[in-house]
């Protein structure tokens, strides 16, 4: 039972590797923009964004990279 306790406390990690954090912020980044569709004002949207925590500025995507070949 200990052992099962150990393994549940150590799944909760926090987030450390540069994979991840990419991840969440790609993550943030859509919610950003679904809510931003979703509102009916500028006015909602601001509200809708702090109230789930969010910033405007975590929608904006950067350009992506040119493919080659």
């Amino acid at each position: 039972m200990r052992e099962h306790l150990q393994e549940v406390a150590d799944f909760n990690v926090p987030v450390t590797s540069a994979e991840d954090t990419e991840l969440i912020a790609a993550q943030r980044r859509r919610a950003v923009r679904a809510v931003a569709s979703a509102s009916r004002s500028a006015e909602d949207c601001a509200l809708l964004l702090e109230a789930l925590g969010l910033k405007p500025s975590e929608g904006i995507a950067g350009v992506p990279a040119q493919r080659l070949g």
